[in-house]
């Protein structure tokens, strides 16, 4: 009988070895897949940190680009403005030029006008004055005519 014990002792001995050394193999693999899990949360936690640093950069980057956009912006309004006020002023300027060659060409036009009428005033006197030449003319021609009789008569009276 004691032999009967010590065998069933044995075999639960061996039975107990075998369960605990399933156990350690199998807590040793739970371990490995701890230590991956560990490893791998590790390396996670590395990624999400870059990550937040990228994602802080990318930040500043954007509102750094939203500022440059911003700035250049204002200075295109503020050229733009600066451009309308000189256009504004050269269209004045247009216009007032505009005006003062419409009143040239009126004076021009008055000046042409009064030109045509004291042309034909011209005209009619250097007529008139023509024809009173041509009666000059006459007249001289008279008068040459009976100076030369009175010559004629003269002489023949005087010999």
């Amino acid at each position: 009988m004691r032999s009967l014990i010590v065998g069933i002792l044995v075999a639960a001995v061996a039975i107990l070895g075998f369960f605990a050394y399933q156990n350690s193999q199998k807590g040793n693999v739970l371990q490995a897949e701890l230590t991956a899990k560990s490893e791998a949360v590790a390396a996670l936690e590395a990624e999400k940190t870059k990550l937040t640093e990228e994602l802080a950069a990318l930040k500043a980057e954007g509102e750094a680009a939203v500022k440059a956009a911003s700035d250049a912006a204002a200075a295109v309004e503020t050229e733009a403005a600066g451009l309308l006020e000189k256009v504004t002023a050269l269209e004045t300027e247009k216009a007032d030029l505009a005006a003062k060659v419409a009143a040239l060409e009126a004076d021009a036009a008055a000046a042409a006008g009064s030109a045509a009428t004291e042309t034909a005033a011209l005209n009619e006197k250097v007529a008139a004055l023509e024809a009173e030449k041509a009666a000059l003319a006459e007249q001289a021609a008279a008068l040459q005519a009976k100076v030369d009789e009175m010559v004629a008569a003269g002489a023949t009276s005087n010999p």
